[in-house]
């Protein structure tokens, strides 16, 4: 709460509410517990994502290369349990989304029959969690790619953007409707190609915001929305001039806000970012958030819990082990209690309704193969 100021004007009293500074220094409570190990190798880049019951793990990069198998996490029985053989080779920097009964991977860097070196790859396949079975994508109408960004929106698997040969970034995007394996592509974007950027999906559009393009090794600070229902894209207001461009920052969506915090600016080669701001889609506005008690990294991992942003992991000369929780509505940080993981980034994160599930990631050395729950008291 604020302190309450009284003014006398005109001989009435008025009272002032004046706002507290927000605080960086508060903690919040909360209890680990470390998960049980599973037969994967250790690797960075896993896709992720949680069925309700379950955070399901797919890919990544191993100390040995890519990786092409996964495994379920229940968490009522607190079990591992493996994958079937998917119908794709292994990759990391792909994407994958949750359609309420399949997990759809898509895109990635890898190797395929046409390359046998690591290249962009353009394909990718459904699990059903049900009958416990993949089956491949029809093929994209995209050049293959990797960096790109998905999210599940209405009924469909929203493509955008990446980077393709040679690490081109691209300015392109499609629809896949996994009801009748079919793709739609995309109408023509206002943003510039690009990769490393974040989108989120409200209940109907997707906004895109951020990210660089590699080759010319230029940030972006702009973004735009697209809407199904009538096909367009609209730009997004300009944030606040503070907010520098950047890539491999975080973002979720709040329901009403698009919420970016850190990330990394290749103009200071690189400089790691440790501010954010809130974008309001209803007034296409932007509002920078408080500091963060935070140092400023990349590669974290962020996840919305109904109430806060909660941000862990990432790195900047070297890798974090720490992170926090951000309150949109009062504009406060709080940081997390410490807990049993080592340092890490590109790791898989997947918030439960209650619980944080963490899972392997790039340590200091080497990827690592193990992950922690994390409980907090408010929840």
């Amino acid at each position: 709460m604020g302190a309450l100021a009284f003014v006398v004007l005109f001989g009435a009293a008025i009272v002032v509410y004046q706002p507290k500074a927000p605080r960086t220094d508060a903690v919040a409570a909360g209890a680990w517990r470390v998960l049980p190990a599973v037969d994967l190798t250790g690797r960075s880049e896993p896709s992720v994502v949680w069925t309700r019951k379950a955070m399901i793990i797919w890919g990544g990069e191993a100390d040995a290369g890519v990786r092409g198998d996964g495994a379920s996490f229940d968490l009522p029985s607190a079990k591992w349990t493996p994958l079937p053989p998917a119908p794709i080779t292994p990759r990391r920097s792909h994407s994958a989304v949750w359609t309420g009964s399949k997990m759809v991977v898509y895109g990635g860097t890898g190797t395929s029959a046409p390359c046998p070196q690591i290249c962009p790859l353009g394909d990718g396949a459904a699990y059903d969690t049900v009958s416990g079975t993949w089956r491949a994508l029809a093929p994209a109408p995209l050049a293959p790619r990797s960096g790109h960004r998905a999210v599940w929106l209405q009924n469909r698997m929203v493509v955008w953007g990446g980077a393709g040969d040679g690490g081109g970034a691209l300015a392109d995007g499609a629809s896949y409707d996994p009801e009748t394996d079919s793709w739609a592509p995309l109408p023509p974007s206002p943003l510039e190609a690009r990769a490393g950027h974040e989108a989120v999906a409200t209940t109907h559009q997707m906004l895109v915001w951020g990210g660089s393009a590699e080759v010319a090794n230029r940030n972006f600070t702009d973004g735009a929305v697209y809407t199904p229902a009538s096909g367009s894209w609209t730009p997004m207001a300009a944030p606040p001039a503070s907010l520098a461009g950047r890539d491999s920052f975080a973002a979720v969506w709040t329901g009403e806000q698009m919420l970016v915090w850190g990330g990394r600016s290749g103009a200071c080669a690189p400089c790691f970012q440790s501010d954010g701001a809130a974008y309001d889609l209803r007034s296409d506005t932007w509002t920078p958030m408080a500091p963060s008690p935070l140092g400023g990294r990349a590669g974290t991992r962020a996840v919305w819990t109904g109430r806060d942003m909660l941000i862990w992991g990432g790195a900047d000369t070297s890798a974090q082990a720490d992170g926090a929780l951000y309150n949109p509505v009062t504009d406060a940080w709080a940081g997390l209690v410490p807990g049993p993981l080592v340092a890490r980034q590109h790791h898989a994160m997947t918030w439960t309704g209650n619980q944080l599930l963490i899972w392997g990631g790039l340590g200091a050395a080497s990827k690592l193969a193990d992950g922690a729950v994390l409980t907090p008291n408010a929840f």
